[in-house]
């Protein structure tokens, strides 16, 4: 998409040499979704994000001229959020005792205890299996995980249960063993999960301290900010790395060229 050509009114002679689509934000809270654009022109740098929604436009712009320019930092990486983890521990929680309590109905439901092993088995098992066949940074690994923790915690339980009443062998609590290997791997995909990617950048002005154009990331254990602003994280989009590579270069071959540069990165 090009900045001049579809949001922002290009000055007299003003004609756009890059766009790049940088950052995506997200935030349910918020209720943002939208990309983030960068556009270089032969006049001005400007980043643009605009979110539609029931309660009306979000917009965020800034922009500096492109002569002002005198120095960029940026960042593309990830950060640990805790929110995210507690979000993925609680969903697992949630799904691991409704889990619980339709085997725990069944076993009740149902004399046989043989029946009551296959079921427990197939939801352990399946649920197992199924983490491996969602993305590593899907939520629903982690709650499939616990799924199946339920699953072995309810065998076990079922066994010694039997075994009381039935005169069921004993051995068959080996099921908690299982539990609580499943449990270090739901740990371990919660963990995962809570790893999120996030992007910064920083477009410095001559103007002292300035920096007009400001793409912020979550940083730290990423809690959020009392500013609506700062508690949007800012994610790598499509354009992310090839905007890093290139727009020190762009805007340096602008300000030393004018004329020439423009014409050299419009060709490309």
């Amino acid at each position: 998409m090009d900045l001049i050509q579809n949001n922002i009114t290009p000055a007299d002679g003003e004609q756009s040499v890059r766009t790049y689509c940088c950052t995506y934000y997200k935030s349910k809270m918020l209720g943002i979704e939208t990309n983030g654009y960068l556009g270089v022109t032969n006049k001005r740098v400007i980043f643009q994000a605009i979110s539609a929604s029931n309660a009306g436009n979000s917009v965020i712009q800034s922009e500096v001229p492109v002569a002002d320019v005198s120095g960029i930092s940026s960042y593309k990486g990830i950060y640990f959020s805790i929110l995210h983890l507690l979000g993925a521990l609680l969903l697992t929680s949630v799904f691991a005792s409704i889990t619980s309590a339709l085997l725990g109905l069944i076993a009740f439901t149902i004399e046989s205890f043989t029946a009551f092993q296959v079921v427990g088995w197939l939801v352990a098992v399946g649920a197992l299996v199924g983490t491996f066949l969602v993305p590593v940074k899907s939520i629903w690994r982690p709650v499939l995980a616990g799924v199946s923790m339920a699953s072995f915690i309810v065998l076990g339980g079922g066994n010694i249960g039997f075994s009381l009443f039935g005169g069921i062998d004993l051995s068959g609590s080996w099921q908690f063993i299982l539990a609580a290997l499943v449990l270090i791997y739901v740990l371990v995909c919660a963990f995962w999960y809570a790893r999120r990617p996030t992007f910064s950048l920083e477009v410095n002005s001559k103007g002292g301290a300035s920096t007009p154009i400001n793409i912020a990331s979550t940083t730290g254990i990423g809690l959020l900010s009392i500013s609506a602003e700062k508690s949007l994280n800012a994610e790598p989009a499509q354009d992310a790395e090839i905007m890093l590579k290139e727009l020190g270069a762009l805007i340096l071959d602008i300000q030393m060229l004018g004329d020439y540069g423009i014409a050299k990165w419009t060709r490309q």
